[in-house]
Order: structure tokens, then C-alpha cells, then sequence
């Protein structure tokens, strides 16, 4: 039988190499080693030949690739998580941002009856004013009419504008219609009359204005 004196007088293959490298691991590990990459780089015994070494190598390059995996998955984990406690806290502090802007919605939306009344008194006080010989009547809707303006003047301070509805065309994101009027002379969609204010507080409308609109007028002739 002929022998080639190779590494110390040992003849081997590769795959005997790789058979024996495996049972060294195993030897080191205790016989504990079910998946090589498993095992701890400090337990790798040194080779004994170049064959031994590429073993190892191929080992060690899969051991590295197992490890850039796992921290590949652990830092796309973490960026994502990340990126949701960011998320998170943008939304946090938009919802509070909203929360403190429209704080005083629910207490000034419940002043609006109030404001409407006084709107109405005045209105319906204007016949009567004009048949008050005596002027007391006008006195006292003087006095509403100031009533009046400063409480508007308040509201203004805290961010209520009424609705414009002058010469408007019906939008149905301020108006309500509540009536329909036929008139030719009018396009059809134009706001003839308010019949209650609308108000807007700090750009967000808290209640619509209820509106006459025109409509064409089928009964007319020409």
C-alpha cells in the first residue's frame, strides 16, 4: 500500500477531514453540539492541516453570516420600534395641541342660545320701538344692542366668528338649508335668508347658519 507522507505522515481526504473536525467540536463541546454554529469560537480546536483550516473557515464564514442575520432582524426590530414610539409621540402631542386649543368648545357652544336670543329681542323689538312714544322702549333695546355687541366682542377674544352668509351661495360645510324659496331673479343655490346664525371657532365650525335658499321657479311665466 502506498502512502503519501502528508502533514506529520496522515493521509486524509476531505471528507474525513470534515468528519474528524466535526468529532474535535464535538469533543470539545462534551458531546453536547447538535448545530455547529452553536458552538462557543473560543471551543473551535486549532487545525492540523490546511484542510482542517478551510474547514474552519467555511465554519467560522457561516457562524458570521448566522450572526450578521440575527443582528440584521434585531436592528430592523429596533428601528421599527423606534419609529412607532416616534409616531406615538407626534400623535401624543397633537392630540394635546387639539385638546388645548378647542378646551373652551363645549362652554361657548352652550353660550350660543343665550347669544341667540338676545339676538331675536332685538330683532322682534323693532316695530314696537317705532310705535314708543314715550322712548323707553328704544332705551332699554339700546341696552340689549350693547348687551349684545359685548358679549360678541367676547366671543371674538376667545376665536368665535359667525358664519358669512351674505350674498353666499349655499356650501353645505356652513350652511343647513331649512327652507326652499322659488325666485327667478335669483340663481339657484343663493342663500335669500338666515334664519340662525352660524359660528366657527378657531377654523373648526361649531354650528352651521340655517338658510332659505332660492330654487327655480317652475310657476313663473314669462
Amino acid at each position: 500500500m502506498i502512502a503519501d507522507e502528508k502533514n506529520g505522515g496522515r493521509d486524509k481526504n476531505e471528507a474525513d477531514v470534515h468528519e474528524e473536525f466535526g468529532k474535535k467540536i464535538e469533543e470539545s463541546a462534551g458531546g453536547q453540539v447538535s448545530n455547529q454554529t452553536d458552538l462557543d469560537i473560543d471551543d473551535i480546536p486549532n487545525p492540523g492541516s490546511l484542510i482542517e483550516a478551510e474547514t474552519e473557515l467555511n465554519y467560522l464564514r457561516n457562524v458570521l453570516k448566522n450572526i450578521k442575520k440575527e443582528y440584521d432582524d434585531l436592528n430592523s426590530n429596533y428601528l421599527k420600534s423606534l419609529a412607532d414610539a416616534e409616531n406615538f409621540r407626534k400623535r401624543m402631542n397633537r392630540e394635546k395641541e387639539e385638546s388645548l386649543k378647542y378646551s373652551n368648545e363645549s362652554l361657548l357652544r352652550d353660550l350660543l342660545p343665550v347669544l341667540d336670543f338676545l339676538d331675536l329681542a332685538i330683532e322682534h323689538s323693532a316695530p314696537y320701538v317705532k310705535q314708543d312714544t314715550s322712548g323707553n322702549l328704544k332705551s332699554f333695546v339700546d341696552g340689549v344692542k350693547l348687551a349684545y355687541n359685548e358679549f360678541i366682542k367676547v366671543l371674538k377674544n376667545f376665536g368665535i366668528e359667525t358664519v358669512d352668509t351674505t350674498s353666499k351661495d349655499f356650501d353645505p360645510n356652513f350652511h343647513q338649508v331649512v327652507e326652499m324659496v322659488g325666485d327667478s331673479d335669483q340663481p339657484d343655490g343663493k342663500i335669500i335668508k338666515e334664519k340662525r346664525k352660524g359660528y366657527i371657532y378657531k377654523e373648526r365650525l361649531i354650528r352651521p347658519s340655517l338658510v332659505s335658499i332660492s330654487k327655480p321657479d317652475g310657476d313663473k311665466k314669462d
